[in-house]
């Protein structure tokens, strides 16, 4: 009987060991007093043996340009690196003569070119872009499968990748950006290294690194980031300052946004 136990036991902690799973789970706010309302980031790490699966949800309650934009967006990525997204679900008001937008979509496979191809099904109102630049994915009430280039990921993800990169001028990102408000591919962005510098946040004088993300007709993007490697300040559109806050300011932050709506 007693061999019997201590077998059991040995087959229980090896298996254990060959499906071990660590978990980690981090949620950023950043608010802005020039749009009123807040950022979240939250990022959620799991590690099963050796295969790491990322999910990223963004969620946007701020005013830009006096138009209140409150959604969800959430990524299930393949690794930690952020640039393999395996599915993708978006929930929330782009525009405040629209009706909320609901749509999801999954990858189905990848061509020899590391394309993939995606299924996208919803109740999203397409807009005409006339940018031979731009991919029209799906029309209001209607199912595509669509053709996605290698390294497409949703703009806001790159909150979470831009912490993880190197501290080097040598080094380039390059990826496509997918809006996630209207569905549509901007390709070859790059994100550059810029170097060290000092800023002010909430009075306070930090050294930071910053990164420069750049792209055809669209104005630079500016990310700071500290020796923790957070995520402490982004600048927008050159008039959209958001820092890293806490989840209570973010909230006091977005009554203030509704207010104003």
């Amino acid at each position: 009987m007693l061999k019997k136990i201590f077998l059991l036991v040995g087959i229980v902690c090896c298996t254990s060991s060959l499906f071990s799973q660590e978990t980690m789970d981090k949620t950023y706010w950043y608010t802005s007093n020039d749009t009123k309302g807040y950022i979240s980031i939250q990022q959620k790490n799991t590690k099963i043996d050796t295969i790491v699966s990322t999910t990223l949800k963004t969620t946007v309650h701020s005013l830009f340009e006096d138009e209140l934009l409150n959604f969800s967006v959430t990524t299930v990525c393949d690794t930690d690196k952020m640039v393999a997204p395996s599915s993708f679900s978006f929930n929330g008001t782009i525009d405040s003569n629209m009706k909320p937008v609901h749509f999801t979509g999954s990858r189905l496979k990848k061509d020899r070119k590391n394309a993939s191809y995606w299924v996208f099904e919803g109740d999203y109102m397409d807009e005409m872009e006339s940018d031979p630049d731009f991919l029209r994915f799906t029309n209001a009430k209607y199912n595509a499968t669509i053709r996605v280039p290698d390294r497409t990921v949703p703009s806001f993800n790159l909150w979470a990748i831009i912490p993880k990169l190197q501290f080097d001028r040598k080094g380039t990102f390059i990826f496509n950006s997918l809006d996630e408000t209207k569905l549509y591919v901007k390709k070859n962005q790059t994100v550059n290294y810029l170097g060290k510098t000092k800023i002010s946040i909430d009075g306070k004088t930090i050294q930071a690194h910053k990164f420069v993300l750049q792209g055809k007709k669209i104005l630079p993007q500016y990310y700071w980031v500290n020796n923790d490697r957070e995520l402490v300040m982004v600048l927008l559109d050159n008039k959209h300052r958001f820092i890293l806050s806490s989840k209570e300011n973010a909230l006091q932050n977005a009554i203030l946004a509704s207010n104003n709506n």
